[in-house]
């Protein structure tokens, strides 16, 4: 059922629903009314019905009299003494000894009041007809019998009519979001992403999560494209030096170049499969928790002084440099950015410094290369980005963008410039505490003996 079938009925039932409560009090006020005005009528005729019976005076030998002179729905008879002196033809079966008042009797509205007969009081009963009172409750309801139907009927055809008015944007944008899906271009415009009410806000929230997710698309394309392209330099190196090896006869000494050769290939492949893997990894397997920067970086640094022993690799370390955060995921960055350094420093000296501050601690890691362009600094963290474009050497592109992924994981920042003389120079600013951590107690550590430390 649609929803605009749903609309027609619910309103259309609540219309009912709404007619009935109010036709049940509107009766009650009704029945309440014609029986006030009964006991008002047969109340005026009280008068007129002494007036009668003063004009025919009766011995008390005759039979009683016959009233006349009243309305002919309306019976009386009239007691004085125990004695009926006066009766109208039809009068109902009414006990003789009732007490005044007014109430339903033997399916009549009876009167009991007392009046006055030859200078005595007398006891007169009038009972009127209740169809006086039934009949208009009748009309009413038969009334109501067709009036209530009608009304739902017609307020059913016109919630209908308007709910097809009401949800002709949504038809329009659904048959929008249909196109978007089949010819592939999220970025086209919604109808009524301009307009000022529900469904334009809808169409709106649409259009800026169909554009998101046409930036996602085009971001894992153009990944995708850069890391099969990544992937497909080392395998096809790999392969020729292989179909080398068994094209012909090899020395030793030749046998064991070619697979240092292709090692090399294997192991930048593996490195490039594992910063995919960082990059895909997200936060769901983050943990939290106190980390030591300083004990860190030292440690990544005392690696890359026994792979690289020919470059000067200072490191300093000063305050307290505990933060919240994942030592595994902030042991890639520290090695990234060393890596970094190294690959494109081209031998030159570096120093890396890990600095606390009262409400940050803060990562430096600088080389005295060449550095690069200054407009190539903004775009050294998306992936796959090098500054040199010919994708040669041993590096993949990727090294930055997990280090740009894993300060933003750990609510840091980061920051690209140029060193002064030369070099490039990176720092990360890590919040003293983690978003909604407490503050943790700064931990005593201990640095190897072969780093060099300033305080």
């Amino acid at each position: 059922m649609s929803i605009r079938i749903r609309i027609a009925l619910g309103v259309a039932l609540q219309t009912a629903v709404v007619v009935l409560v109010v036709a049940a009090v509107q009766f009650l006020a009704l029945r309440s009314f014609l029986a006030v005005a009964e006991y008002e009528r047969l109340e005026m005729l009280i008068p007129r019905l002494e007036q009668e019976l003063a004009a025919r005076p009766q011995s008390g030998a005759a039979p009683p009299l016959e009233i006349t002179t009243l309305p002919r729905n309306v019976d009386v008879r009239v007691l004085q003494g125990g004695q009926v002196v006066a009766v109208t033809e039809n009068f109902p079966p009414i006990p003789a000894d009732l007490p005044p008042g007014y109430a339903p009797r033997a399916g009549h509205d009876v009167l009991i009041a007392t009046v006055t007969l030859r200078g005595g009081a007398a006891t007169a009963q009038l009972a009127s007809d209740v169809l006086g009172v039934v009949n208009p409750l009748r009309a009413y309801l038969r009334a109501l019998a067709v009036t209530v139907p009608t009304a739902a009927a017609l307020v059913a055809l016109l919630s209908f009519l308007l709910a097809g008015r009401l949800l002709r944007p949504v038809a329009r944008l659904q048959e929008a979001a249909a196109r978007l899906g089949q010819q592939g271009d999220l970025r086209s415009p919604l109808p009524g992403a301009g307009r000022n009410d529900e469904l334009g806000r809808l169409a709106g929230t649409l259009q800026t999560s169909f554009a998101q997710l046409a930036d996602v698309r085009e971001r894992e394309e153009e990944f995708t494209r850069a890391a099969a392209h990544d992937l497909r330099s080392p395998l096809a190196a790999l392969k020729m030096r292989l179909q080398g090896s068994l094209a012909g006869p090899r020395s030793e000494a030749e046998l064991r170049e070619d697979m240092a050769e292709a090692l090399a290939d294997v192991e930048r492949m593996r490195r490039l499969t594992e910063h995919l893997l960082l990059l895909a990894r997200g936060v769901q397997a983050v943990q939290l928790l106190p980390v030591d920067l300083a004990r860190v970086a030292g440690e990544a640094v005392d690696r890359a002084r026994e792979a690289a022993p020919d470059v000067r690799l200072d490191f300093e370390t000063r305050g307290d440099a505990t933060v919240i955060g994942d030592e595994a995921l902030l042991t890639h960055l520290v090695e990234n950015l060393i890596g970094n350094g190294l690959r494109y420093g081209q031998g030159a000296d570096m120093r890396v410094s890990v600095g606390g501050e009262a409400d940050h601690v803060r990562l430096t890691v600088q080389d005295a290369g060449p550095g690069v362009p200054a407009a190539a600094l903004p775009h050294l963290a998306e992936p796959f980005y090098q500054v040199n474009t010919a994708r040669g050497g041993e590096g993949n592109g990727l090294g930055l963008a997990i280090v740009q992924r894993v300060a933003q994981t750990h609510g840091a920042t980061l920051r690209f410039e140029n060193g002064e003389p030369g070099g490039l120079r990176v720092a990360v600013d890590f919040p003293r505490t983690g978003t909604d951590q407490p503050e943790w107690p700064a931990r005593d550590f201990l640095l190897p003996h072969n780093r060099n430390h300033s305080q």
